[in-house]
């Protein structure tokens, strides 16, 4: 379960959405909030004492860190107005992925909680680079918020009621599993396990029609694969559904799966060895954060479990899903 929970704020106010997901997480776990802040100092000194001179360009940045650390207190009184969390904050100077990564490792972070919209800093970079680079360089579960259209409004804030869970068959992309479970718990939600067949004959890819013969054996084996799965994931006390889904996009695929579903929230796994593992290495990932109108959950597994990937079509392992 989570202890400790980090959401990376810039001031813009365009975060509140991942501070409310955040908080509500915390409530229901005990958990600690994080309120963590990194200024790009380097930058503004720059600018400042190309202007002012140095000793000036000294005050200003110390006047933008009092400044920053003076709204950081304040976003955190907010909070323990409205909630029941224990709250802390911190300010950093420096490269914001680079102090986001030393950070979470140093504390010990169990869950990274960002918003994807903003203007300026951490949120307009949210679906680039500091994204990006804590996924690829933490085996810290990243919760990508997405923010409604009103955000501003409190009443707008709900629980993520239904999860679309991608599989391609491996090993490694189950391992987002227990994660999934641990959440849905928390958030009493709905679990759909999602496979998405890719054509591969000249037939397939002609007519895409999942009652000729061609795709019997290809839907049988996927259903057996989910079927599996879902049975050890409802022994967890959740409730679980499956899908099959016949696409030469993936990303397209999943993203309209999970409009068609009204999902909340979608939560995948960065590495595997199987069609999923191809689409998120690359653009279709990128495609999906862009497009699909729901949060994402997104996991990369440490380098110890990729080594352990097999091509098991077994289901999961026992040990990693929570009692």
């Amino acid at each position: 379960m989570y202890r400790t929970i980090m959401v990376p704020t810039d001031g813009s106010g365009f975060d509140r959405e991942a501070i409310r997901v955040a908080l509500r997480i915390s409530e229901r776990t005990d958990a600690n909030v994080r309120l963590v802040r990194v200024l790009t100092t380097g930058s503004l000194f720059s600018v400042a004492a190309a202007s002012e001179g140095i000793a000036i360009a000294d005050e200003i940045v110390r006047s933008e860190r009092d400044r920053a650390l003076s709204e950081l207190y304040s976003l955190a009184a907010e909070c323990r107005a409205t909630s029941k969390a224990d709250i802390s904050v911190d300010l950093h100077a420096g490269p914001v992925a680079d102090v986001l990564q030393g950070y979470a490792r140093r504390n010990d972070i169990d869950l990274i909680v960002m918003s994807t919209h903003g203007r300026s800093g951490i949120s307009r970079l949210s679906l680039g680079s500091v994204t990006d680079s804590l996924i690829r360089h933490t085996t810290i579960p990243v919760l990508v918020v997405k923010p409604p259209t009103s955000y501003l409004n409190p009443q707008l804030v709900e629980a993520f009621k239904r999860i679309v869970v991608p599989l391609d068959g491996s090993t490694l992309a189950e391992q987002i599993l227990p994660r999934v479970v641990a959440l849905a718990k928390l958030e009493e939600a709905e679990i759909t396990l999602l496979n998405i067949l890719v054509p591969q004959s000249y037939s397939q890819k002609e007519i895409v029609d999942p009652s000729l013969p061609w795709w019997d054996r290809d839907i049988s084996v996927a259903q057996s694969y989910l079927f599996r799965i879902a049975g050890k994931l409802r022994r967890n006390g959740v409730t679980v559904t499956t899908d099959i889904v016949i696409a030469e996009n993936i990303a397209g695929a999943i993203g309209d799966f999970a409009s068609r579903e009204k999902a909340d929230l979608i939560a995948i796994a960065t590495h595997g060895r199987g069609g999923l593992a191809r689409m998120l290495r690359g653009s279709v990932a990128d495609a999906i954060m862009h497009s699909a109108r729901m949060s994402m959950l997104v996991f990369k597994p440490d380098m110890a479990v990729q080594k352990e990937e097999s091509s098991s079509t077994d289901g999961i392992r026992a040990d990693l899903i929570p009692a």
